[in-house]
């Protein structure tokens, strides 16, 4: 029998995988921890989509770089490199065929126009953004103090979702590149939902 929660607390990841959505639908509530420390190589400014040769990872470049043990909404954006304009190049190349993109990209470009100072704030509005496509299945609030344990009715995702954990092999669903690379598991949100539109929330429950 599946465990039921209260409530899941993770970290405010940037259009945050599959994998993560899918642990966060075992509630009904969501808290993102704000106020935990930032942890370098992590998803906390990462996201990946399918690409014909793997995964292509796209990341978030910081001011003070990633070696920094501060709060998460302490984090902030460096604008020096001409990084939003990148990584929307990269969507449309990897995405621009995908069958739900071209509904969709009016929704997405601000993300990539608008300078957002803080990384837990763009991060927190990409999955508002998600949870409001998937229709809001979660409810979502942020933490106001770092808590280092909960109580056994909340699952609690801040370390068990990383880059390097491998182990995660989702449902199939259609991706651009499937040919050439196969079928790439626990991508970005935003790889299924380009992929598969509304159908997606059917791929995470």
């Amino acid at each position: 029998m599946t465990k039921t929660y209260t409530q899941v607390v993770a970290s405010a990841l940037p259009f945050p995988p599959v994998s993560w959505w899918q642990k966060v639908l075992k509630a009904k509530t969501l808290i993102l921890d704000t106020q935990e420390h930032y942890q370098k190589m992590s998803y906390r400014n990462r996201y990946y989509l399918a690409d014909k040769k793997g995964k292509s990872i796209l990341s978030i470049p910081l001011t003070n770089g990633r070696n920094q043990r501060i709060p998460m909404n302490a984090v902030g954006i460096s604008y020096a490199e001409h990084w939003q304009k990148t990584h929307w190049r990269t969507l449309q190349t990897l995405l621009g065929n995908a069958p739900f993109f071209e509904y969709i990209d009016y929704q997405l470009f601000p993300f990539f126009e608008k300078e957002v100072p803080l990384l837990s704030d763009w991060n927190l509005a990409t999955i508002i953004w998600a949870n409001h496509f998937l229709g809001n299945p979660v409810a979502i609030s942020t933490s106001e103090a770092y808590i280092p344990e909960y109580d056994q009715d909340t699952l609690d995702l801040r370390t068990s979702t990383h880059p390097k954990d491998e182990a995660y092999i989702g449902a199939p669903y259609y991706q651009v590149f499937s040919e050439e690379s196969g079928f790439l598991s626990d991508c970005s949100i935003l790889d299924l939902i380009c992929c598969e539109g509304k159908n997606a929330i059917n791929f995470l429950r």
